[in-house]
């Protein structure tokens, strides 16, 4: 069947094309497997709160009319500012207008942060813990936006009349003239049910939740699928959550398709402007499909401090594929643990995921600093072997390795690397920092990460980032020694002819090390309107077909080649190239194509 909604109906529709119901949720009370909801365009004002799940033949589909034209929004419009002096403002709401959930008497984790937030003119503003910094604000120079950061905001309770009390900095606007919304739902597509499975939710716009701080306890965000199963998340605009923009549920339970876990599929979205995640998965759906997704900006205003801090986090992450997503201009980029078993980062565009602009490291700010030092990839906890291969590794710092068992294969890395070894390298290495000593003799050397036919450019750093860098690893190096042993039994090969294999019996082989403070190495990133490339002159010191095909496996026999590049084609023959592509000229490729 097939269901419509439109929000310029009438009251009294019944879902038909005649007579469409005026809110989505009207249509998501009936909906059964293999219906088809269909939302015409424009902005409605609810969150969606599935009722039915779909098979795996027959999922529910809530599908936007209008790509990107039908927003599902957890704001409203708010006027009847009253002005305090010449840029602050006020204004008292009755905590009734908040029904069961008042994001601004609700704290989104252990800080002074709530979960509600102030927008003008669609860009959040800042909350502040003190009236003080709202009447006299102070630019953040944390923020990569830090002139903004004086448009500040700061809540109260007034008991005495039930209310919440809300001052604002709007420096030189009227906020009654301007677009000034507040955010008053939690979510805006959440089943209030657990285990609503196999659903579709394709084209929308979905925006502006005030959702906590994801847990194993807390699994909302903009969408949240409840434990659920099965789900397929495409071609949506995903923005401006407080904490999650998709959070992937908790507490699984098996309970469909003879008891295995059915992975979710997000892809093809645009996820942006979040302060915790892009997507998060706290122990729930392990397994994952998150395939050509722009995730960007997120927590870019460091107003939210943590691990947890990523476009992308999974704990754990168990057979999860992360697969050609370009993910930019975040505090941290991936962030994997818990337990990460069999999982494949493959083919992904990372850059300036890190502190974007000047800074000067000080005593007083340097804890802070560290706090915002993210990188593209962070592993903790695989348990077997975690694959990252053919991606672009462009940040300041590219990879923090806390365990062992990690193949890294095929990347371009230019930025700084760190890695959990029980395996001597050498000292002040420029290329790898080794985290931990372990001097144990009796351990298998291969128990720790193994790289092969990577590109390592070693990033003339600015003078600043390298001094935090370096304080950074000082405090790694204090750490508590944990000792990440792989019991993965699958071994790694190296072709020899077209049917003959050899074992490696090295943990590094096949690399690529450029300087770019003695060569003059460059690696830009020109993104526009035709998609992302890269503007480099590696071609002038690459060589084609120096390295081997990898291949991993129990046995030689039965290893897997990674015989495909980051543009999906085929590497002939057992001579290959190190880095992402197979040829040289391939670097003049796009690296992802933008998606709307």
């Amino acid at each position: 069947m097939k269901i419509f909604v439109d929000i310029n109906a009438s009251e009294n529709g019944n879902g038909s094309q005649e007579y469409p119901f005026k809110m989505i949720q009207q249509a998501a009370n009936i909906a059964r497997p293999g219906d088809y909801i269909q939302v015409m365009h424009g902005e409605y004002h609810e969150t969606v709160h599935p009722q039915y799940s779909g098979t795996k033949d027959k999922p529910i589909i809530y599908a936007a009319a209008k790509q990107s034209q039908t927003i599902i929004t957890g704001a409203d419009r708010v006027t009847g500012w009253q002005q305090v002096n010449d840029s602050v403002w006020m204004i008292k709401l009755p905590n009734t207008e908040f029904g069961d959930y008042n994001p601004y008497n609700v704290l989104v984790n252990q800080t002074f942060n709530h979960a509600g937030e102030i927008f003008l003119n669609n860009k959040a503003m800042y909350e502040v813990d003190q009236l003080a910094e709202v009447m006299a604000p102070k630019e953040n120079p944390l923020s990569r936006d830090s002139a903004f950061t004086l448009y500040t905001w700061y809540t109260e309770q007034s008991r005495e009349e039930n209310a919440t009390v809300i001052y604002a900095n709007f420096q030189d606007k009227d906020p009654n003239n301007e677009h000034v919304e507040l955010t008053f739902r939690e979510t805006c597509f959440y089943p209030d049910k657990k285990e609503i499975n196999y659903l579709i939710l394709s084209g929308f716009t979905m925006t502006k939740a005030a959702c906590q701080w994801a847990t194993p306890k807390y699994n909302k965000g903009i969408i949240g699928t409840n434990s659920g199963q099965g789900w397929k998340v495409a071609k949506c605009d995903i923005s401006h959550a407080k904490c999650s923009g998709i959070s992937l549920g908790r507490d699984v339970v098996p309970t469909v398709d003879d008891r295995k876990v059915v992975p979710h599929r997000i892809k093809n979205n645009t996820i942006h402007d979040c302060g915790q995640t892009g997507i998060m998965g706290v122990e729930g759906n392990p397994s994952p499909i998150i395939e050509h997704n722009s995730i960007y900006n997120i927590n870019t205003r460091q107003n939210l401090v943590s691990d947890d801090v990523s476009a992308i986090n999974l704990s754990p992450a168990i057979d999860a594929k992360i697969l050609r997503n370009c993910i930019h201009d975040c505090t941290r980029g991936i962030w994997l643990g818990g337990k990460v078993e069999d999982t494949q980062i493959s083919r992904n565009v990372f850059y300036n995921n890190s502190l974007p602009k000047p800074f000067e490291v000080t005593a007083e700010n340097q804890d802070d600093l560290i706090a915002g030092l993210g990188e593209d990839i962070k592993i903790k906890d695989s348990d077997g072997v975690t694959l990252v291969d053919n991606n672009f590794l462009l940040s300041d710092c590219a990879l923090k390795l806390e365990t062992k068992g990690i193949l890294l294969v095929h990347n371009l890395i230019n930025g700084s690397v760190e890695w959990l070894s029980n395996t001597n390298v050498q000292e002040n290495d420029p290329y790898y920092h080794r985290l931990y000593q372990e001097n144990d003799e009796n351990k298998d050397p291969y128990s720790s990460s193994c790289f092969y036919n990577n590109v390592f450019i070693r990033k003339n750093l600015r003078d600043e980032m390298a001094k935090l860098i370096a304080l950074a690893r000082e405090q790694s190096d204090q750490q508590e020694n944990i000792d990440n042993h792989t019991s993965d039994d699958n071994e790694v090969f190296v072709a020899r002819s077209s049917k003959q294999r050899d074992h490696i019996n090295t943990n590094k082989a096949g690399n690529v090390y450029l300087n770019d403070q003695t060569a003059d190495v460059t690696v830009d990133v020109d993104a526009g309107e035709d998609g992302v490339f890269i503007n480099s002159n590696i071609c002038n010191y690459l060589d084609e077909d120096t390295s081997r095909v990898v291949a991993v496996g129990q046995s030689a026999n039965t290893a897997m080649d990674f015989d495909i590049d980051f543009l999906g084609n085929h590497r002939e023959g057992v001579s290959v190239t190190a880095g992402p592509f197979d040829t040289k000229d391939e670097y003049s490729h796009r690296l992802f194509r933008l998606l709307f």
